[in-house]
């Protein structure tokens, strides 16, 4: 892949960002290759060949390790067309575990020599292979089936397993998927790591030069000219406030003693002197009119006293009716005088 490059670096140098996303988008692949071969047909037929040179020899190795790999202790056999197939134990005859075996260790052993390769032709185990080329390429059919079913049930554990089956021609782009993904997402990783640096290193940055604003405001608020400044500005507003309130206070009294003279205060003296004077009449005058209500029944409910006070009642009732009364009359003459 593409080593990544520092977000600082790009912005600092426009020009080389600019030809950075160029290369990195129009002439390169993610390994690092051009886009843009002169010989890109060719290569494109070497890669091919090449693939299908590495398919046959996965296909090679596959078949020599399952048959290495053969369990040589029962064979299968189907039950059902219409069910699953099951394995049910069979011994294999002598003379086919023979051929397996030697051709296992023919196929992984080192080359032979002429006279081995004709002494090996010529033995009974080896003439009896193509009529046992059935029942060999069941046994590594069989084989290879269980491994692929296993592949399917770690692909795919939550699958039933009677239905693992279905997923096994899928397995090869199933798996070319993943890998797939996981090229991307370690690409992914990578380049969101090299954005975390270069945010952790930008966010460091920030909080330096924070930390020397705040410095520096601090030095300007305890020992700049601003704040000598404003201390001597609030020192002299504060004397200038001692002041006023001092002269505040003088004028008050002098306005006191301009206003409540000798002859305020003693006309004020005489008028509280009369103002309780008058309050002791009033309590006099209240007490002798409830001494005279007293003596009519009023507030008295001993000795007659409730039926005085109705007598009293009534009677100031009839008065009120009478003096209510007059006035008609007297608004009536005085109607009868305007005719």
């Amino acid at each position: 892949m593409l080593p990544p490059i520092e977000d600082s670096i790009l912005q600092s140098n426009p020009k080389f960002a600019a030809l950075h996303a160029t290369l990195a988008n129009n002439i390169l692949n993610a390994n690092g290759s051009t886009k843009h071969h002169p010989a890109q047909k060719e290569r494109d037929a070497v890669t091919e060949t090449l693939k299908s040179a590495r398919i046959r020899a996965a296909k090679s190795h596959l078949i020599r390790t399952a048959l290495s790999n053969l369990d040589l202790s029962t064979t299968p056999t189907t039950i059902s067309k219409s069910k699953p197939p099951t394995k049910t134990p069979a011994t294999l005859p002598t003379e086919l575990l023979e051929l397996i075996l030697l051709l296992s260790s023919r196929l992984t052993s080192a080359p032979l020599s002429p006279s081995s390769q004709k002494l090996l032709e010529a033995t009974p185990q080896w003439l009896s292979l193509p009529s046992n080329l059935s029942q060999i390429g069941s046994l590594i059919s069989t084989h290879l089936q269980t491994q692929a079913l296993a592949l399917a049930r770690i692909q795919s554990p939550t699958t039933n397993p009677s239905f693992l089956h279905r997923s096994i021609p899928k397995l090869n782009s199933a798996i070319q998927t993943l890998q797939s993904e996981i090229r991307n997402k370690q690409t992914n990783l990578a380049t969101r790591r090299t954005e975390l640096v270069s945010k952790t290193t930008t966010l460091l940055g920030l909080y330096h030069l924070a930390t020397t604003l705040v410095i520096l405001i601090l030095e300007q608020s305890v020992h700049g000219s601003v704040s000598r400044h404003v201390k001597a500005r609030s020192e002299m507003l504060a004397a200038s406030a001692q002041s006023l309130s001092l002269q505040v206070r003088e004028k008050a009294v002098r306005g006191e003693k301009m206003v409540y003279t000798e002859e305020v205060k003693g006309a004020l003296r005489e008028y509280v002197r009369h103002l309780r004077d008058g309050r002791e009449r009033l309590r006099e005058r209240r007490k002798e009119a409830e001494r005279v209500l007293w003596g009519y029944g009023v507030g008295r409910m001993e000795e007659g006293g409730g039926e005085k006070e109705k007598v009293m009642k009534e009677i100031a009732r009839v008065y009120g009716e009478m003096v209510m009364e007059l006035k008609e009359v007297g608004r009536d003459v005085e109607r009868l005088k305007g005719r």
